[in-house]
């Protein structure tokens, strides 16, 4: 009897040992108590042994000591994914993980994000720079990128991506190129099946320029409230908020168009549609131009010959048939104060008229070309900065 009492010892001291081992896997710190009525949506541990309980937890958003946000997970699960440890999350019982990725490496992990070599040290260039991004599971239709810090050269004076090029391919969603100052500009890229999404940075060596970039990349669920609607490559919330084009800027690009003019920092080449989420209890919205910048629409014209009385002003607007090259499209608008249509729903030139539009989705276009010169109907375009839109909805 006795020796069947021993051996029974044995095989409790061994299932305990067992036990606290997988527990060390899934939680390790410090002292806590564990809640067990959880009020947080967090997932309750296992018994696996009298003594000892298993701890979890939802692998949600968690915002660590830096500027980055992590993913709540287990140490050991953030060791497994090369993930950097910031922080506790989950009332201590996760660790807040950031992944963090470099040039020429895949990821199937969500919030993860890609940085340039020596970030947030200038990267010099010289090499093709690409992540490769898979879908965490099948259940994954989008992929949200956050241009969170994103520097590359100005484009050349035609607008057009010669030096340096931010390309996004393998998706359902076309992405224009781009590059020069995109820090804070958010793009929605639809995946194609299961068909990896690839995100590449071309940078010239032969350019001397403090160019950076740091990508956060968020996978949507197909069920995700924050999925972008079909056709939308940028989608904004909120009942304000102001949309910017691409590389917009107050400074004028320095490169020369091929009329040797002062260039343009609009982009070339864009098509593309941007959408505002109409949020309860408003049924319009309107657009005007950003206070206190009098580039905030120069789509079109010579900034450097407009002065004060034509440039930001509805002196400076052109709308219609007059656009052509480069304009911005809003659907079945109303000229503000006034009650009566515009008339059409294009606009360029170096002004804008405030409008609002009742048209649902709330939605706009963007189209621009590759010629900045003058063409049959209009002078040349020279300093374009492209435009910069505060919107607001209007209740119903």
């Amino acid at each position: 009897m006795t020796e069947k009492l021993f051996w029974i010892f044995i095989a409790t001291f061994l299932v305990a040992v067992a036990s606290f081992t997988v527990y060390e896997d899934n939680f390790d710190d410090d002292t806590y108590d564990v809640d067990d009525n959880n009020n947080n949506g967090e997932r309750q541990g296992k018994i696996l042994f009298p003594f000892v309980s298993i701890v979890r937890f939802a692998n949600v958003d968690c915002a660590s000591t830096n500027t980055m946000n992590g993913t709540c997970l287990a140490r050991r699960e953030c060791n497994n994914l090369n993930g950097t440890i910031t922080g506790n999350c989950a009332a201590r019982r996760g660790r807040c993980c950031i992944v963090s990725r470099a040039c020429g490496t895949a990821t199937n992990v969500n919030n993860t994000y890609f940085t340039s070599p020596g970030y947030p040290a200038a990267y010099a260039g010289g090499q093709a720079c690409s992540i490769i991004v898979n879908r965490c599971n099948n259940n994954i239709c989008q992929l949200r990128i956050d241009l969170l810090d994103m520097v590359l050269a100005q484009p050349n004076g035609d607008g057009v991506c010669a030096t340096d090029a931010l390309t996004i391919t393998g998706g359902n969603t076309i992405v224009p190129i781009l590059c020069g100052d995109n820090t804070g500009q958010t793009l929605f890229v639809d995946f194609n099946g299961n068909a990896a999404i690839t995100i590449s940075v071309t940078a010239t060596l032969a350019t001397t320029f403090t160019r950076r970039w740091n990508i956060r990349l968020t996978q949507l669920g197909c069920d995700c409230p924050g999925l972008a609607p079909n056709g939308c490559l940028q989608y904004y919330t909120g009942v304000m908020g102001t949309i910017r084009s691409f590389n917009y800027g107050t400074a004028a690009n320095t490169a020369l168009s091929a009329s040797l003019v002062t260039g343009t920092r609009q982009l070339a080449n864009l098509n593309y549609g941007i959408c505002i989420r109409m949020e309860a209890g408003f049924c319009a919205i309107q657009y005007s131009q950003a206070a206190n910048d009098v580039f905030s629409f120069t789509v079109t014209g010579d900034v450097e010959g407009a002065d004060n009385t034509v440039l930001g002003t509805a002196v400076g607007a052109v709308n219609g048939a007059a656009c052509t090259t480069d304009f911005v499209v809003i659907p079945n608008p109303i000229v503000v104060g006034t009650n009566l249509g515009a008339g059409t729903d294009r606009f360029c030139g170096l002004g804008f008229v405030p409008v609002q539009s009742g048209a649902k989705p709330f939605v706009l276009y963007v189209v621009t070309d590759a010629n900045e010169g003058a063409t049959a109907i209009t002078p040349p375009d020279i300093a374009n900065r492209g435009f910069s839109l505060a919107y607001t909805q209007i209740a119903c």
